[in-house]
């Protein structure tokens, strides 16, 4: 059966889970380091100790040496007296370790031995060294330090000390059972200190969730509380605010469409009916009105048609723009096809336009981005300019480069002679259905206040 368990419990079960893993591994290395610690306590001990008894000896031959070569033996027996009197006295001491210290001949034979608690026999020292330090194998493990004994150069025999290791799995069982108690007032205290600050870590994901609670479709203006710091929290409430953002604006761009497709269609819509209506009844009126009425009509359509092409064009837009539609685009001769085009409506209102492209030598003027997309965006702004420029005015086209030859900022100016847009509008004029107003003593006589539909910027931005 699967068990289902909360973050803050997983969390918990974490962190018992680390703590046991890393207190074991301590335990391990603590077993091992006090195993190493003491062998090389041992050894250093083993050291001191069997060359104080290898200067004795020695210097009890030296002494005797002049009573013949049997005195240069270890089978004097002057010297198993000696030996005897030395061994007691090793008895006696009071030593941190248990030891048994033997004399062998060359051969390997015991000559005398302090006690039987450790079989110094089976030992199989390298002949020729110095010192040397050999660990027993079978059931009593020991470890033991060999020196020769040496007399005018000749060696006697060899000087054995040896020494108990302490019981390491003794040791062992003493690691564990501390680590047993460790464990368990880890985990106790986890219960309750850690659930303590595991519930404070996720204050700011509760707060976050206290927020979202508050958040309907009426109330999209509100946001998550984003806490301090650029953690995965911080960045999470981050995301999720960008895109209460993105919502927020798509539910108010479909009520403003709704409520503004009323208003740009019903007018049309009930004048051209009214126009219809009214022809119907005066079926004898002369063809040249009738006529006049068919062109009002075809202009009120045309209106309507412009109109939810620019909608259908801003919802294609609002979605992601496809990179690999791009393609390496020549902005000079984006603008002058385009600029050929409109030139019929520069004509129209008689205005000077001023075109300055960068040399062509100089600066390659490419760009990577949809051909189809830039052009778009030229026509609503020239189009915009062209509106809002009196007759006999001016407009300026500039496309200025920055930067590297290799990878140019591209700067496109587009200016008119018209009325300046408003301090109060600069926020707002790409905002979705949002039109400047012009006041009419900033027109030329004659001419109205240019129209549209508030979606060109839009569209551009």
């Amino acid at each position: 059966m699967a068990v289902s368990l909360s973050v803050k419990q997983k969390l918990l079960v974490t962190l018992w889970l680390v703590t046991f893993l890393l207190a074991s591994l301590f335990g391990i290395m603590a077993f091992f380091w006090f195993a190493r610690q003491e062998t090389d306590r041992i050894d250093s001990f083993l050291s001191r100790e069997i060359h104080d008894t290898q200067t004795t000896l020695e210097t009890f031959f030296s002494v005797n040496a002049g009573e013949g070569g049997f005195y240069d033996s270890v089978e004097n027996t002057d010297f198993r007296i000696f030996l005897d009197r030395l061994l007691r006295q090793q008895a006696n001491r009071q030593l941190p370790y248990k030891t048994t210290l033997g004399i062998f001949d060359t051969e390997g034979r015991r000559i005398q031995i302090s006690n039987l608690a450790m079989n110094l026999d089976d030992l199989k020292p390298e002949p020729n060294r110095d010192f040397q330090i050999l660990e027993s194998e079978g059931d009593k493990i020991f470890r033991a330090a060999v020196v020769p004994l040496r007399h005018n150069g000749d060696v006697l025999g060899d000087v054995r000390l040896a020494c108990s290791l302490p019981n390491l799995n003794e040791a062992w069982r003493g690691i564990v059972l501390n680590l047993v108690l460790l464990l368990g007032l880890v985990f106790l205290s986890f219960g309750t200190v850690g659930s303590f600050l595991i519930h404070w870590a996720l204050r700011p994901i509760r707060r976050m969730s206290e927020s979202a609670l508050q958040i309907s479709e009426t109330h999209l203006n509100r946001r998550l509380s984003v806490p301090r710091g650029t953690d995965e929290v911080a960045q999470m409430a981050a995301t999720l605010n960008r895109l209460l953002e993105k919502l927020e604006t798509d539910f108010e761009f479909e009520e403003i469409l709704v409520g503004q497709l009323s208003h740009e269609l019903r007018t049309p819509l009930t004048i051209l009916r009214t126009r219809n209506e009214l022809s119907l009844e005066n079926m004898d009126r002369p063809l040249t009105e009738m006529q006049r009425v068919l062109e009002d009509n075809l202009a009120d359509i045309d209106n309507i048609v412009s109109l939810l092409s620019t909608l259908l064009t801003l919802a294609r837009l609002s979605g992601s723009v496809d990179p690999d539609r791009f393609l390496v685009c020549d902005l000079v001769n984006i603008l002058q096809e385009l600029l050929e085009e409109l030139s019929l409506l520069w004509q129209e209102k008689r205005l000077t336009v001023e075109i300055h492209f960068p040399d062509r030598e100089l600066w390659p003027c490419e760009v990577r981005g949809d051909p189809t997309l830039l052009r778009q965006v030229f026509t609503n702004l020239l189009t915009n300019a062209y509106k809002f420029t009196p007759a006999e005015g001016q407009l300026r086209i500039r496309l200025e480069a920055s930067g590297s030859r290799t990878q140019p900022t591209w700067t496109l100016l587009f200016w008119n002679s018209g009325p300046p847009i408003p301090e109060e509008s600069l926020e707002m004029i790409f905002k979705r259905f949002y039109r400047v107003e012009v006041a009419r003593s900033e027109t030329a006589p004659g001419d109205e206040p240019p129209k549209g539909f508030g979606l060109g910027l839009s569209i551009a931005k």
